[in-house]
């Protein structure tokens, strides 16, 4: 039985051979769209065969006979056509192929999760490691990253806690403060700090009792104004030194206590100073500086006269009134080089006047002078040289500089014009300054002494200048004050109150 398909077979063979030597097959033209499978069975080509029958039928026309079916192969098994029969053809990505890569696929992952487990145990095993650090100066092993809360217990360390403060600093509860202190290497840890730190190894940690905290308070920024210090005791020359700024202060107001007290300060007060001094030329250079008061007056210009002869310089300090009198003298007195100043407006005894009338001499004179002349000044001399501490409170920041002077002539007495010039020149030194009038009465003997005063000095080698130039050579002046128009700057105030030097 297993010979008789393949002798069917051969004969077959024998017989399709047969007839395409005897009947060659017309060319055909597939057509367009045409679906091969369902195209004439082949073998219906043999003259007389009905083309439209299935292969089955037209066998049995031809006379083939077709092999016995393998009853190994299902009926709804794929099947191929081969020189032996038929036999079952492989599926695309199916098979040993698929069958291999699934394996491979398999073993790739586990080595996977293999190197994912030796590494997770590794850092395992980093993560728990133990490290060694100093403690107290001796050294302590634990498990890295462990917090110094978790030291403590772990070690069996204790510390004296601190206390509960009040806002002003009382004890409201014994050992209600931090429970310890902690410092790593130099630096301090704040209690927050110390509280979230892990050790990692190599520290040098201290832990000591713990500190004091103070209560939960609320608070508010309150200024405080500035105080006006006088720094010096005496001097030919007082000035503001310092101008004064306002301060900012935390007011805290407990939440346990009730207590309020001062906390930060967010910026700190800054004091008005009035330094008072002797000027002092630097290198002890021969300055002196000549000034007049009570003018300007039908004297003046003869004053002005004497110093253009001797090429000398001189400050004049003159009335707001006077000035309104004599505007062009006034004007002449500067357009000669020579520095103008106040005497204030009508030659009041300062202290007396209190701070509305005081502020009104100030302003008036400084008005006529920049009126007349175009200069602006806050340089004055007190009348009588009567200037007090509470004068600059009361002055209300108008005034940048009060001149005195260290010899006095005493020429108002009219005492001779020799009498004069001797004490003009009685103890004269660098940076003196001698008081002389050019108003206020009879000035003849002024005019007469004036001359010899001048070339005395210059015989000795002292060069005569303005108050502001001589102020200038002294480098302990600030350079605003000697220009003689220093003005309250942009941000500054003026003290109220007097504060302690």
């Amino acid at each position: 039985m297993s010979q008789q398909p393949r002798h069917r077979a051969a004969d077959h063979s024998r017989h399709k051979a047969s007839h395409r030597a005897d009947n060659p097959a017309p060319k055909h033209v597939k057509a367009p769209g045409a679906d091969p499978r369902n195209q004439a069975n082949p073998a219906a080509q043999h003259t007389g065969a009905n083309p439209y029958l299935d292969s089955k039928e037209g066998a049995a026309q031809t006379g083939y006979r077709a092999p016995a079916p393998n009853p190994v192969l299902s009926s709804d098994a794929p099947i191929g056509h081969t020189a032996h029969g038929f036999k079952p053809v492989r599926e695309v990505g199916g098979g040993k192929h698929k069958i291999s890569k699934q394996k491979r696929n398999r073993a790739i992952l586990v080595i996977v999760l293999i190197f994912a487990a030796i590494g997770g145990m590794a850092a395992l095993a980093w993560f728990n490691r133990n490290v060694t650090f100093n403690l107290n100066g001796q050294e302590a092993t634990v498990k890295v990253g462990t917090t110094i809360d978790q030291l403590m217990r772990d070690k069996g360390l204790s510390y004296a806690p601190g206390d509960l403060l009040s806002v002003k600093g009382d004890v409201l509860e014994q050992g209600a403060g931090n429970a310890y202190s902690a410092k790593l290497g130099d630096q301090d840890m704040a209690p927050q700090e110390a509280g979230s730190y892990r050790i990692q190894g190599g520290e040098d940690l201290t832990l000591v009792d713990g500190t004091d905290t103070t209560e939960e308070y609320d608070s508010q920024i309150v200024e405080e104004q500035p105080k006006l210090v006088m720094e010096g005791a005496w001097g030919s020359v007082s000035y503001v030194k310092q101008w004064g700024k306002v301060g900012q202060i935390e007011m805290r107001t407990g939440k346990r206590s009730g207590e309020t007290a001062q906390g930060d300060v967010k910026q700190e007060v800054q004091n008005c100073i009035i330094a008072a001094r002797m000027v002092e030329p630097a290198n002890g250079e021969k300055l002196v500086a000549l000034t007049f008061d009570d003018g300007p007056s039908e004297y003046t210009q003869q004053y002005l006269d004497i110093l253009k002869r001797y090429d000398a310089k001189a400050t004049f300090f003159n009335l707001g009134d006077n000035i309104a009198n004599y505007p062009d003298t006034a004007k002449a007195i500067v357009d000669a080089g020579m520095q103008l100043a106040s005497h204030t407006q009508t030659h009041q005894q300062l202290p007396l006047l209190g701070a509305e009338k005081l502020q009104q001499e100030l302003t008036a004179t400084f008005t006529e002078i920049d009126k007349a002349t175009g200069v602006k000044t806050t340089v004055i001399r007190p009348p009588y040289g009567d200037f007090k501490q509470r004068t600059w409170i009361e002055s209300g920041g108008l005034m940048s500089l009060s001149v005195l002077w260290t010899q006095d002539t005493l020429d108002w007495k009219r005492p001779g014009a020799s009498t004069i010039v001797d004490n003009a020149l009685a103890g004269i030194g660098p940076g003196s300054i001698i008081l002389m009038h050019d108003g206020g009465g009879n000035r003849e003997q002024d005019v007469q002494a004036l001359p010899t005063i001048i070339e005395r000095l210059q015989a000795d080698g002292y060069k005569l200048v303005t108050v502001d130039e001589l102020l200038a050579s002294d480098p302990n002046v600030p350079q605003d004050i000697a220009s003689g128009n220093a003005t309250l700057p942009e941000g500054c105030v003026w003290p109220t109150e007097l504060g302690d030097a």
